[in-house]
């Protein structure tokens, strides 16, 4: 049992490493990009899901309140990337709860 729980720590660690590597490269690229010309230019044509898209952009969320970045878009894409992070970290640490309380057990 101890060379699984090996294996899974560093399952556990590769993963870590890995998700808070591409957030920090992302978040480079945008410190990067953001409030100069090569920011992406959204199409806002009549369909419905660019009204949707530029509705979320336009919420004082992405605006005012979570702002890092100029770009709307940008903090949205922060958010929800932040979002995913945290519940990534709450199952992995509801999971090891649970293999701690049954090697117990």
């Amino acid at each position: 049992m101890i060379g699984t729980d090996k294996v899974y720590n560093n399952q556990l660690g590769k993963r870590w490493v890995l998700t808070i590597g591409v957030f920090l490269i992302v978040q480079l690229i945008f410190i990067a990009i953001d409030g100069t010309l090569l920011e992406p230019n959204i199409n806002d044509s009549g369909n419905l899901f660019a009204r949707i898209a530029r509705w979320i952009l336009d919420l004082k969320l992405f605006t005012k309140w979570i702002a890092p970045y100029s770009f709307p878009f940008f903090n949205l894409v922060t958010t929800v990337h932040v979002i995913a992070i945290l519940i990534q970290a709450i199952h992995d640490i509801i999971q090891r709860g649970f293999e701690n309380r049954k090697k117990r057990d």
